[in-house]
């Protein structure tokens, strides 16, 4: 998507941005904090809502598959709408984009907190899955591959997602175990409300302060239309269509234990609280594991390490 294609023709970009700061320093404040604001969004757009189903449920007098639905709906909304992301990170960079999601983010969760019925609940979800697209994990790699292009900053580029990624694995173990204890406290609407200040305040300023494209050189016309051509050759080979089935496996059977696994402990007999804080654990885990398998590359293969996990 977007930044990560680009060619390496641009890797002899400047390394300076702008101001004439060093590009490579602006580009850790840059990792720092969408390690913030990945960290919250998960933790109030996507993890939040499984501590919210049982109490959303019997509030909106729907079963837990009605519920569920609009967490799906979400999630292939987010889908249908990355290829035009991609296209405004390319052409505009991520600052207005992630800004922007953020802002909706924000709305919609505290429009969520009012939702009286299914079909306010599903649109409430549409908006949301549409700031996932703008602001998740996929935009802010690609913002992160902007700065750290090229072979010269290959290293960096690792180093800098590999930080992201363990910095916001720990979000369903922040956010979980919170949710749960603001749900306990105070009702799951102003749950919410609480959710949805605490997302807007972080998220929106980092976005529209921290976030910034870096100054180029040189680029040359035929770059999009290069990439349109990466992208082409990469669908019409099996492995690439073997890879969204093994990983669209995988993400299903991850997001249904994630989200269904604290109704399941509530079933169980396990209080509210407890059963989130346990479900948080998995993040520490998720930490655990990318740890695990960055050191591991060092000696092994990647492929026969995903093949190992999945297999595990």
């Amino acid at each position: 998507m977007s930044s990560a294609a680009e060619p390496a023709t641009e890797a002899a970009a400047p390394e300076k941005g702008g101001g004439g700061r060093p590009r490579s320093g602006r580009g850790w404040r840059i990792v720092a904090a969408l390690a913030v604001t990945q960290t919250i969004g998960y933790g109030v757009l996507y993890y939040a809502f499984s501590v919210f189903l049982t109490p959303m449920a019997a509030d909106l007098h729907a079963g837990g598959a009605q519920i569920a639905a609009a967490l799906t709906g979400s999630i292939l909304i987010a889908a249908l709408c990355a290829p035009l992301v991609g296209r405004l990170l390319d052409a505009r960079g991520g600052r207005g984009l992630m800004t922007a999601g953020s802002i909706i983010g924000t709305l919609a969760v505290l429009a969520w907190s009012r939702v009286e019925n299914l079909p306010q609940l599903y649109a409430v979800f549409a908006a949301i899955g549409i700031a996932c697209a703008m602001v998740l994990y996929e935009s802010a790699f690609a913002v992160i591959v902007s700065w750290f292009d090229g072979p010269t900053h290959g290293q960096g580029r690792a180093n800098a997602l590999l930080a992201l990624t363990v910095v916001a694995g720990f979000a369903s173990t922040i956010f979980l175990p919170l949710t749960g204890l603001l749900v306990d406290s105070y009702g799951w609407r102003t749950a919410l409300v609480v959710l949805a200040v605490i997302y807007g305040v972080a998220a929106i300023p980092l976005h529209a302060l921290v976030v910034r494209r870096p100054t180029r050189a040189g680029h040359r016309p035929a770059t999009t239309h290069e990439r349109a051509q990466v992208v082409k050759a990469a669908t019409r080979r099996r492995p690439f269509w073997l890879l969204v089935i093994a990983f669209t496996a995988n993400g299903g059977a991850a997001a249904v234990m994630s989200i269904l696994l604290i109704t399941y402990l509530i079933h169980l007999g396990h209080s509210p609280v407890l059963a989130a804080t346990l479900a948080g654990l998995l993040g520490v885990l998720s930490v655990t594991g990318r740890l695990l398998t960055t050191g591991l590359q060092r000696r092994l293969p990647a492929a026969l390490i995903a093949a190992a996990i999945f297999a595990l």
